[in-house]
Parts: C-alpha cells; structure tokens; sequence
C-alpha cells in the first residue's frame, strides 16, 4: 500500500505494537504481505505451504518485533531476512523427513501467489520448458541439473551421490547451464 504524508512510518507502527496496538500490526501486516509471500515463495515454491508460512513468519515477528533495530536496517529488509530464514528452515525440515517430493516442487517452481495469472501461466511454461530441456541432456548432465536444479542439493552433496569429484560437477553444472540458457533464452 502506498505511503502518503499522513502514513505512519514503519518503525512508527513498530513503535505503537510494542505498546500494545492490534491495529498497528494488522496495518503493518498489510502493509508487508506480498514482500514475505514473495520471500518465502521464492524458496519453498509450494503454494499450499506458502499461506501457513506467511502466517509463521508472522507470528514470528510479532514475538520478536523487539530484536528489530531501525539503526541496522530498514524493516522490510529484517522482515525479509525473518521470512527467508523460516522457509529454509521449512524446507530443512521437510526434507529430513522426505515430505517434499519433486513432483510438488516441479509443479510450482516460479508460480508466485502475488503474480497476475498470466504471469502465472508463463511462468510454469517456461518452468517446463526447462524441465524438458533437461531430460534431453546427456548423463551424468542429467542428473546433476535435477539435483541442482530441481531437487536444491548443494553441489557436495551431488558429488558424493555421483562419486565424482566436486570441481566436474560444478563443471559440468555450469557449462550445461549456460548453454541452456542460451538454447531457452531464459535466466536460470
């Protein structure tokens, strides 16, 4: 929502729900509710995780509304930081226990709840495209883009599943990325 003159500030609000004002979180809320679906939908990607993790992050805040420090940083930049660190935590968690599989990730992968619908369609299309490009490739090219990619194991892990040293894979990670990206004519 935009800011006019008469608008309280961030840290204005901050100050009044340290004090005890539902309104003011609820106004500081709205405010930010696109900035942290964004932030968490960038790296869970699981649209029907997305609503509860906003709802974490936040009650998260709300408790600690009081580490925030508007000498260190703008609050959107805080609250950013809160929503990213919540989804990783959500998808550490939920890969220790192996409730995310790369059907529900594939499917989502760049569909933003905030985008217009034609956004939306875009989107999952060029995600397929991707996907398809992909399973074209050559092994072990293969395998490490949807390690990579797909399934988000760090570049170590992909190695000692593979059992091959991790400067090939990186290798053979960047040099397959980059002639994708220039095959699809997107970023990656």
């Amino acid at each position: 929502m935009p800011r006019t003159a008469d608008t309280p500030t961030d840290e204005a609000l901050i100050e009044q729900v340290r004090k005890g004002s539902r309104s003011a979180y609820e106004t500081l809320l709205k405010r930010h509710e696109r900035l942290v679906a964004k932030a968490v939908n960038d790296i869970v990607r699981d649209l029907s995780a997305v609503e509860d993790l906003m709802q974490d992050v936040f009650i998260k805040v709300f408790r600690k509304l009081h580490l925030y420090d508007p000498e260190k940083g703008r609050f959107p930049v805080w609250l950013g930081t809160v929503a990213r660190r919540e989804a990783i935590n959500y998808i550490r968690r939920h890969k220790r226990t192996g409730m995310v599989s790369l059907d529900e990730t594939a499917g989502n992968a760049g569909f933003s709840p905030i985008d217009r619908p034609s956004e939306q369609v875009s989107k999952k299309e060029v995600w397929g495209r991707i996907i398809a490009a992909i399973g074209k490739l050559s092994e072990p090219a293969q395998t490490i883009l949807k390690k990579r990619m797909i399934e988000g194991k760090q570049f170590d892990q992909i190695a000692k599943s593979l059992n091959r040293p991790l400067d090939t894979v990186k290798t053979i990670y960047y040099r397959n990325t980059e002639t994708l990206r220039k095959k699809l004519g997107v970023p990656l």
